[in-house]
């Protein structure tokens, strides 16, 4: 029926003498009659109670997308509240934490965390302490990014967590050991101040470790006309040992509640050593033919020393994101390589040397620099640009002795190299709000200029150039009842490594390496496709479909050659352009969470890996392969003090280049418990539980046909213990949280 319309208008009176104006409508229907009105002068008193403040809020959904992102609204979840940070992960889509603290996404440990927006520069036990000690209420949302914009520099995934308080006070010491049965030993302690303006937490670390890997496998080698050559099978045991420590430095200062200086600092001096023992069985057949078995047994000893460091400004013009940043940093390392080896020919005694005196140096420095600016602008539109610089001068040094028959220095074995690379790009996204859909556009453009020398038994000299170009784009939807679906395109560009352009031939005992300096960028394109649904009491269901293409793809590759240096063919490494090679597959992830402290993920993926690459001269490989991959995490907090972990992964036959990876199949356990208010908490651990991380694989070359196994100390059991002292007090709605997505 049609309405019509009558506004009354009237007049409250509210404390203080403000008048407020209240609009309301009157229906009526169309046979009402409507009498004309008359009314008296109104006059207006103060009205005896005071209207109170009306705040209207918007409940946000507890899983959401938002772009690139996929969101864990943590201050939503009143289950989570009195956890920590770790107890938080454990519910972000597709992100683990096991015993130890270790974060893993989807299965890979190459992850960067990143706090409010910023690279967080902690690793190892600095991280899994951040995590454990910060209270889950402390944080509003994490974000999950698994195919990064170029805001993010384009890399690897991102985990972001984004705070709502701020650290009032806080005077923290913590100190304790990990250890396990390789053996491994490893004390540490760790000072945290936070007051009014500056905060910083120190760090410290020691860690002994004795770790081995055994080996064994075979070649056979064959002439371009298909002849064998030469065959070989070896046998071989590696030790290794490790002397290190570690400091560790972070903070902020705020000058402001706008503007704050966060710097970072680290040192991680050490020593390692190694003995090897190998039992080779070699016999020519074409070239010097005979039998070639030797026993040899070398040992190591690598003194090294790091350091890193840097310095991040930030400038907030408002709590809705429009910032100004700008970073710098540094890095160094260095190390020094003595070794000696002895070698006993079986058949061939004359050939035998009893020293073989190796002495390598390598080091180099690494500096980068960045700024940027965030700044929303209409309705829900936000840009963000940015510039970031990076130089690097590594240099590496060998120099072998020999003792056939006397002592003298091997000038084919003996060279200086010397890598400059320098990189510049900027960057730029878009991105836009329509109600629950969110469209971000993003754009870096660069350039890499690298320049290798070798200086030897000849002087090479090599340049490259690039300019590459890496767009992306990432749509998002979400609906009210948690349906959630992202779509993203990503095209980066892989570009050769300083040392990879050198023609310079760097000769080893029984082998040779050498780059190729007409090396082309290769452009990878990645398209995903996701849409997954949360359930309150229940958990998640997602489906993935990808698809990622290479052309001029940069692989090193095994081959065989005849070389006159050695009289006979040899194997050799070098990086080629292969060709292109291509990805598609799917993804299915069942997360079962009733509750915020126990869910069960279970995550299965099949993809088919091809590729097409001409490793010779008018000579194509062609080859591709379905594999499977099946993962069972299961995890548990039980009476608020003790959880309980457990993983298990299967993943069939993988193809690579020329090659082939068998099966592998590990089973990971262990339990944490936390005391007296957190004051105390223990972690034991098994990994590998069945010992079946072995790892096999086989080279496909017609010339070269490889066979290896390797077995290493991947079962242990490991136990840590953490002890922490001082009180965190918490003041909520800091500014160090970036703006909060609706």
């Amino acid at each position: 029926m049609k309405k019509h319309f009558i506004w009354l208008l009237a007049f409250v009176l509210v404390a203080g003498g403000s008048y407020a104006q209240v609009v309301d409508t009157l229906a009526i229907g169309k046979n009402d009659t409507i009498n004309s009105i008359s009314v008296d002068s109104i006059y207006l008193s103060p009205s005896a109670k005071a209207l109170q403040e009306v705040e209207v809020t918007a409940v946000r959904p507890l899983f959401a997308v938002d772009g690139e992102k996929e969101l864990y609204n943590v201050s939503d979840d009143p289950s989570v509240q009195t956890g920590t940070a770790s107890d938080a992960l454990q519910n972000a889509p597709g992100v683990e934490v096991d015993a130890e603290g270790n974060i893993t996404l989807r299965g890979t440990q190459s992850v960067d965390v990143w706090i409010n927006d910023r690279p967080s520069h902690l690793s190892g036990e600095t991280l899994r302490q951040y995590i454990k000690n910060l209270p889950a209420n402390a944080i509003d949302r994490i974000e999950v990014i698994t195919n990064p914009s170029a805001r993010y520099g384009g890399g690897g995934p991102v985990v972001n967590i984004v705070t709502r308080t701020k650290i009032k006070r806080n005077e923290f010491f913590s100190f304790g050991a990990t250890g396990n049965m390789r053996p491994q030993v490893s004390p540490w302690v760790s000072y945290v101040y936070s007051g009014k303006k500056l905060s910083f937490n120190v760090y410290l670390e020691y860690d002994y470790s004795h770790t081995w890997s055994e080996q064994n496998g075979g070649s056979t080698l064959f002439t371009p006309t298909g002849d064998t050559s030469a065959m070989k099978s070896y046998a071989m045991r590696n030790d290794y040992w490790r002397h290190g420590s570690f400091a560790y430095i972070s903070g902020h200062y705020d000058f402001d509640t706008l503007r704050t200086l966060y710097y970072w600092a680290g040192a991680y001096p050490s020593s390692y050593s190694s003995v090897s023992n190998q039992e080779m069985s070699w016999r020519e057949l074409i070239y010097m033919p005979g039998n070639y078995s030797y026993h040899s047994s070398s040992q190591n000893k690598i003194p090294q020393a790091g350091y890193y460091g840097g310095l991040h400004y930030s400038r907030q013009f408002d709590d809705q994101g429009h910032m100004l940043w700008v970073s710098a940093d540094m890095s160094g390392f260095g190390y020094k390589c003595t070794s000696e080896e002895w070698r006993d020919y079986v058949e061939q005694p004359l050939l035998s040397y009893h020293l073989c005196g190796q002495s390598m140096r390598n080091g180099g420095n690494r500096t980068s620099m960045e700024v940027g600016y965030s700044r929303p602008f209409a309705t829900n539109w936000e840009a963000v640009v940015g510039a970031r610089l990076s130089y690097q001068f590594p240099q590496h040094y060998m120099s072998t002795i020999d003792s056939m028959p006397t002592f003298r220095r091997d000038f084919l074995r003996s060279y200086q190299r010397t890598n400059n690379e320098v990189n510049y790009h900027g960057y730029a996204t878009l991105q836009r709000r329509i109600g629950h859909f969110t469209a971000k556009v993003g754009l870096q453009v660069g350039e890499q200029y690298s320049m290798v020398s070798y200086s030897g038994y000849t002087t090479v000299t090599n340049r490259g150039q690039y300019l590459y170009y890496v767009p992306s784009i990432h749509l998002s939807y979400s609906t009210e009842d948690m349906h959630n679906f992202t779509l993203s395109y990503t095209r980066r560009s892989a570009l050769p490594d300083a040392e990879d352009l050198s023609s310079f031939i760097e000769y080893e005992r029984d082998s040779y390496s050498t780059g190729n300096p007409n090396l082309l960028m290769s452009p990878h394109h990645t398209v995903e496709g996701n849409w997954n649904k949360f359930w309150d009491g229940f958990g998640s269901v997602g489906c993935e479909v990808f698809y990622t293409a290479s052309t001029n793809q940069v692989a090193t590759i095994s081959d065989v050659a005849y070389n006159e240096v050695f009289g006979r063919e040899v194997s050799f490494r070098k990086p080629m352009n292969i060709g292109s090679s291509q990805a598609a597959g799917g993804r299915l992830n069942v997360t079962y969470r009733p509750t915020a402290f126990f869910n069960t993920r279970f995550d299965v993926q099949l993809y088919n890996y091809g590729y097409r690459m001409m490793f010779r001269p008018d000579e194509w490989n062609e080859e591709n392969l379905w594999t499977a991959s099946v993962r069972l995490n299961v995890w548990a907090k039980l009476w608020d003090k003790l959880q309980l972990f457990g993983n298990c992964r299967y993943t069939t036959q993988q193809l690579g280049l020329m090659s082939y990876i068998e099966p592998c199949f590990t089973v990971d356990l262990g339990l944490s418990t936390d005391l007296w208010d957190r004051k105390l908490s223990i972690y034991l651990n098994v990994k590998d539980l069945l010992d079946s991380n072995r790892q096999a694989s086989a080279g496909t070359n017609p010339y070269l046909l490889t066979s290896s196994n390797m077995h290493s100390s991947s079962r242990y059991i490991s136990l840590g213990v953490t002890l922490r002292f001082g009180k965190m007090e918490l003041e909520s709605q800091s500014h160090r949280g970036s703006r909060a997505v609706e």
